[in-house]
């Protein structure tokens, strides 16, 4: 035996019986052979007693420790270290308690958004725990709601007064952010520190000297878990992808040939109409837009200064469609076909379709001019296919893509005013253009039409915009076709305007889901709808499904929210505000408020006569089947929402400039954007929209979890290189190295790369009411 050199020996060796450790359990002390004490393990978390030989040495780190009462020889506790894991992260099973969040031993440095998905899912789904915090309770928080709000920056929200305990204390919010005086918040005893051992809640109550009435307005804890929050993307690519589809587009909880089966099993016909493209997805896509496609006359006059300014105006050569706003088709409602609905066009629902291809060239401009158009119907049958003449000296014909050569466009006088005309006169209100990536075919045609569906768009990329599958790719997988096989003879446009076309009947065949990311995962508020919520009379009993919402600009039944059980369509700020909480409270909003907060908080929302308070609680009307669906009392499960006003305030959800024809150089060179920190509309903009959070906060029925998250950082300088770049490969496939206006060097990457990485710093808070 080698007990000199501390050698561990089971309790069968130190002669511990099971009838002693039953009496050690019982507070009877043991005395083995030796004589020596022996402190009891515990048995059932399947700990060992280990023998330690040194009386110097402690039983955990190996330091000496002077003035020891230990003896040579005595026993200890010698720890697993998955028992540790296990005693680290044990959380008090106190079911009374309210939830309440918790670090495991510091915040975590940072976290992926991800992580923030994972967190709703597993509150309100069938999510896995997550590792990075921890939650008490969790059962009893009753909804979870997302707030995203692109433009904040944490620099802004850590130096706020709105959030700090002096003004969270007198239960009061201003309009314009500022707190009524003369109410300081009372501190601890001189010398007396927080209490390590309570609840975390009253750890911060008292912390921050609020006392508990005043912690009915709980701003002041709002900040507890700031946490930094990295953005979707790839650093060693220059990608960033996209926030929106990180949070909204959640993983299976099935196996995936399960998934397969079901999806092949079950198609949804679904009305090509209901694949028309926002304007907001258009913009996304850099798309010229139309007037009518926007809901609102502001939108459309930003719209309309954009395109002044890049010579994409009516006053440059440009052509809109005869379309009204009035005449945009209703999404995911029955549509009222402009014809008389026949068995051939269910599908179609009437409207005319038309697939679109383009070939182009480069003239002298240094831009991409139409050489040819073809445009199929619905039938696959031809509708026009001519060639056209440029305006200018064609400088490359770029035949390996285009099959354009100089003898095919000999004699050609059509114009492309005459493709205008033709094509305005084809097009009605009644008309939906198809195509590939289709705004290059627009910008080449000169033209705006309302009724956009774009492949590239409705078969997203699986890691989104700006990244896009190619029409071969597409072809290749959905339709087992191969195209695009013409080498150096170039492609052939009707040949891609059917593969389009075939592409799109295949979508309304088989449904939205087809071809998407629901491949990789599906949507967030379909994947909560499948869970069921706790019986409120029996909490340990399941009850109904959950039930969630969507607060957007424009019609948010388009796109992510198609899935959700309501959906409430703003058009500021304010009415987001006022739309989350009635999805939250259900439409009885200022009368659930009042009797769950019974205090101040419910003078935080608009009064009932306000006119956006009016609007935001009325259900949307922009969809003929929602607006007879009421939101019952109780409200949503899970809310998602996002606040704009302060991104279109710093501009951040403007896409830089197409550069112009023969660009300046100070078009062609990047200048990181000046600090806007001095702003006075910026700095009062900024207030609004923490007040509008605090306001939002307070109001929230208790045991819900908020999280709020910026997205990304400011994106102008990522886009602006990336054009740069584009601009820079572009001309290196026709140009000498001395001719290229960019010269993309290793200066330019690293900017780029730093770019990114800044943009995809951001933060986020967790927050339970």
């Amino acid at each position: 035996m080698l007990e000199g050199k501390g050698h561990k020996r089971s309790a069968a060796e130190a002669g511990l019986s099971t009838a002693n450790i039953r009496q050690q359990r019982e507070g009877q002390a043991i005395h083995i052979d030796q004589g020596h004490h022996l402190p009891v393990p515990d048995c059932a978390s399947g700990q060992q007693p280990v023998r330690n030989m040194n009386p110097d040495i402690s039983e955990r780190g190996g330091q000496h420790r002077k003035g020891d009462d230990t003896e040579q020889g005595e026993w200890s506790i010698a720890e697993s270290k998955s028992s540790r894991k296990k005693k680290r992260r044990k959380i008090a099973s106190d079911f009374d308690a309210p939830p309440s969040i918790s670090f495991l031993s510091t915040k975590p440095a940072q976290i992926q958004l991800k992580a923030l998905q994972e967190l709703v899912l597993y509150i309100l789904a069938d999510g896995v725990a997550p590792t990075w915090l921890a939650i008490n309770n969790a059962r009893q928080i009753q909804k979870v709601v997302v707030l995203m709000i692109p433009g904040l920056d944490r620099n802004s929200v850590e130096k706020s007064d709105i959030f700090k305990p002096s003004t969270a204390a007198t239960g009061e919010i201003m309009l314009d952010g500022s707190t009524p005086t003369g109410s300081e918040p009372p501190s601890l005893p001189q010398g007396e520190t927080t209490p390590a051992d309570l609840p975390l809640q009253q750890r911060n109550e008292v912390a921050s000297g609020v006392s508990t009435p005043a912690a009915q307005n709980p701003v002041h804890k709002f900040l507890d878990h700031l946490i930094p929050v990295k953005a979707p993307g790839d650093s060693g690519r220059n990608q960033i992808h996209s926030p929106l589809q990180t949070i909204l587009i959640a993983p299976y909880d099935q196996p995936k040939d399960k998934r397969g089966k079901d999806e092949k099993s079950h198609p949804v016909r679904t009305a090509i109409a209901d694949f028309i493209h926002t304007a907001d997805e258009l913009r996304d896509a850099e798309y010229p837009i139309h007037p009518a496609s926007f809901d609102n006359d502001r939108d459309a006059q930003l719209e309309h200064e954009r395109r002044e300014k890049t010579l994409q105006s009516t006053s440059a050569g440009w052509v809109d469609t005869k379309v009204q706003r009035s005449e945009i088709p209703i999404p995911a409602s029955p549509l009222k076909s402009p014809k008389p609905l026949r068995a051939q066009d269910s599908l179609t629902r009437g409207y005319k379709v038309y697939a679109v291809d383009c070939e182009m060239v480069l003239t002298d401009n240094e831009k991409f001019s139409l050489a040819r158009i073809s445009i199929l119907d619905w039938a696959g049958k031809t509708v026009l296919d001519k060639y056209v003449k440029p305006s200018l000296p064609i400088k490359n014909y770029f035949t390996q893509f285009s099959g354009i050569t100089p003898q095919i466009l000999e004699g050609v006088t059509t114009t492309l005013q005459d493709i205008q005309q033709e094509l305005l006169s084809l097009l009605s209100p009644d008309s939906i253009l198809l195509g590939h990536s289709l705004e290059s075919d627009l910008n080449a045609l000169q033209l705006t039409h309302p009724h956009i569906i774009d492949t590239s768009i409705i078969y997203p990329h699986p890691r989104g915009l700006p990244l896009r599958s190619s029409l071969k790719y597409l072809a290749n997988k959905y339709l087992k076709r191969e195209i695009q096989k013409g080498g150096a003879d170039g492609h052939d446009s009707v040949e891609d305007a059917l593969a389009v076309l075939d592409l799109v009947r295949m979508k309304c065949e088989k449904g939205p889901r087809w071809g998407t990311l629901d491949a990789n995962g599906e949507s967030i508020f379909r994947r909560i709808s499948r869970a069921l919520k706790p019986d409120d009379a029996t909490p340990t009993l399941p009850g109904k499904m959950r039930q969630t919402a969507i607060v957007e600009y424009g019609t948010p039944e388009r796109g992510f929210g198609k899935d959700a059980t309501y959906k409430i369509a703003c058009e500021d700020d304010d009415e987001i505000v006022a739309g989350v909480l009635r999805a939250a409270h259900g439409d009885d909003l200022n009368h659930n408020i009042e009797d769950e907060n019974g205090c101040s908080g419910s003078t935080l929302i608009a009064p009932a006569n306000d006119e956006t308070t009016k609007r935001a609680a009325r259900p949307s009307t922009t969809s003929t089947h929602q607006h007879e669906i009421p939101i019952p009392t109780g409200g949503a499960d899970f809310i998602w929402g996002r606040l704009r006003d302060l991104e279109a305030i710093r501009g951040w959800n403007t896409a830089p400039a197409p550069l112009p024809e023969n660009p300046p150089p100070s078009d062609l060179t990047y200048t990181a954007p000046a600090s806007t920190t001095e702003n006075p509309q910026l700095e009062k903009a900024i207030t609004q929209t923490l007040t509008r959070l605090a306001q939002l906060y307070t109001a929230l029925p208790p045991q819900t979890l908020l999280i709020v998250y910026n997205g990304t950082g400011d994106m102008r300088p990522v886009l602006k290189l990336q054009q740069l770049h584009a601009q820079y490969r572009r001309e290196f496939k026709v140009k000498k190295w001395d001719e290229l206006s960019v010269k993309w060097t290793d200066v330019e990457e690293q900017a780029l790369r730093r770019a990114v990485d800044d943009a995809r710093r951001g933060w986020g808070v967790i927050a339970v009411r």
